[in-house]
């Protein structure tokens, strides 16, 4: 089973498995190809996973994703060579956590500016925090945007607009994270996609292959 360790903004993950097929989703990317050097991919780029000593996903909202969004100058992922190298402390998920985080902070790819430093409106910034606490895994945008008290498209465009990925893409982000920690805790699949809010088993797969370029299958065996 692949390694996977969540972080607020970001997925850790020891990958057992290794060839995926071309793909993109809103997700940017850090590969770690050796200590010293990373490939980094943007939300939406299409993409294949490159042989890596492990690889970050990383919430598009993040600090980290500003960061990284100003190394790529173009369409396609940009190889970096790192000043400060990976050095993990330990084995145990809290010290790959804190190395990783070291890492991030050292290359510069942390920023002292918060989520709710760069978005203007104040609707968005409660809704991520809402989203990423499982709030709307089964709800419809139509109903999201009710409980606001405004309308599904102004909704939408304002989460566009100071997010840059929709809001439908986002929400299936958190879907797909909350499958994956039922799953990791014992869960069967069926019931971790219905709590998800996927309609079965089947859309979950659907789902994975989709974003990730490889079933939830090869990801877990």
């Amino acid at each position: 089973m692949s390694r996977i360790i969540f972080e607020d903004e970001y997925v850790i993950v020891f990958p057992t498995f290794r060839e995926t097929s071309a793909h993109a989703h809103p997700f940017y990317h850090i590969f770690f190809l050796g200590d010293d050097e990373i490939l980094v991919t943007g939300s939406r780029m299409k993409h294949t996973m490159p042989e890596c000593r492990l690889f970050l996903m990383i919430d598009p909202t993040s600090d980290i994703a500003e960061h990284l969004n100003d190394l790529l100058t173009g369409e396609a992922p940009e190889r970096i060579s790192l000043s400060s190298p990976l050095v993990l402390d330990g084995e145990d998920d809290a010290s790959v956590s804190i190395s990783v985080e070291r890492c991030l902070t050292e290359n510069g790819f942390r920023g002292p500016r918060p989520a709710e430093d760069t978005v203007e409106d104040y609707r968005v910034v409660r809704l991520i925090r809402e989203i990423n606490e499982y709030r709307y895994l089964d709800e419809k945008i139509d109903k999201i945007a009710s409980g606001y008290g405004i309308s599904e498209s102004r909704l939408s465009h304002a989460f566009k607009e100071t997010v840059g990925i929709s809001l439908k893409g986002y929400l299936m982000i958190a879907q797909l994270k909350h499958a994956y920690l039922l799953v990791m805790a014992g869960e069967s699949k069926t019931r971790a996609a219905l709590d998800s809010g996927f309609a079965s088993p089947a859309h979950l797969a659907y789902v994975c292959k989709k974003q990730m370029g490889i079933s939830i299958t090869e990801v877990l065996k």
